[in-house]
């Protein structure tokens, strides 16, 4: 457990260093200098079109930052065998996987917090002219913490993937293709399922869609936005159900990233 955490820590640290909290620092203050100026193109719904683009400039600015460091965490380091100082430590290949993905929970926990700090300010700050609002904060915080599965699932993918590969092209491209196409299943999924499709999609394709809706992860799922926007009741249980399914799905990605990697032969 020791090796692990240190492992971790190095790696947050490492994140840090990359000048990571200085880009979303000024990425925050974007938002809330932008907040208002988006949110005045509606002139009924101010609020709810602040609230809408402060998530969702949260949701893609996490999402891009979890792509981008976590191709750092083992292909770079590969390739340029910065990594064989601790591989050829007494300590399994299990810990420095486990650890290199704690260090990558951090930054994202890191980075949601900073960017759902400064979109609560940018929402404040909107409110500031208005006499009646109502933010329904607690739906604001399950947002962010639908970002962070979001971004934790993605981040185990890519520890997946890089595990593997050689260089850092292949895990960036695949990582992107299975989070585009995870944030688009359900919709598909439903558009056949309702049967307003037809009979244009052959059983071929719907049993492929099928596989490709339970294989990869559903982003869709950790999707809170509209809670926050319209004030809606957000049940306990789709919470427990989100949470339980963003812990596994991250759960099996290191499973299958640790047996990978322990096979795999290093230079």
């Amino acid at each position: 457990m020791r090796s692990i955490i240190a492992i971790a820590l190095a790696t947050f640290k490492g994140g840090i260093r990359d000048r990571l909290l200085q880009g979303l620092v000024f990425a925050g203050f974007l938002l809330i200098a932008s907040a208002g100026v988006f949110s005045s193109f509606s002139m009924r719904q101010p609020l709810e079109v602040a609230i809408n683009y402060c998530l969702s400039a949260t949701h893609i600015l996490a999402i891009i930052m979890t792509l981008f460091l976590g191709l750092n965490l083992l292909s770079q380091e590969i390739e340029s065998k910065e990594n064989h100082f601790i591989l050829t430590q007494p300590i399994p290949r299990s810990y420095y996987i486990l650890g290199k993905f704690g260090g990558l929970f951090l930054i994202i926990f890191a980075m949601v917090i900073i960017l759902g700090f400064f979109s609560a300010l940018g929402v404040s700050s909107v409110c500031l002219g208005m006499k009646n609002y109502n933010i329904a904060w607690l739906n604001f915080c399950a947002s962010l913490l639908g970002i962070l599965f979001s971004c934790s699932i993605l981040g185990a993918v890519i520890v997946l993937f890089t595990s593997v590969a050689t260089s850092g092209i292949f895990p960036f491209l695949i990582s992107f293709a299975v989070y585009t196409a995870g944030e688009n299943t359900e919709t598909v999924k439903n558009y056949i399922t309702s049967g307003m499709a037809g009979e244009h999609i052959s059983h071929l394709s719907r049993l492929l869609i099928d596989i490709i809706y339970y294989v990869l992860p559903n982003f869709s799922l950790f999707d809170f936005k509209v809670y926050a926007i319209y004030n809606l009741p957000l049940s306990g249980k789709l919470l427990s159900v989100s949470a339980g399914y963003g812990i596994a799905y991250t759960c099996l990605c290191l499973f299958f990233a640790i047996i990978l990697f322990e096979k795999r032969d290093l230079p």
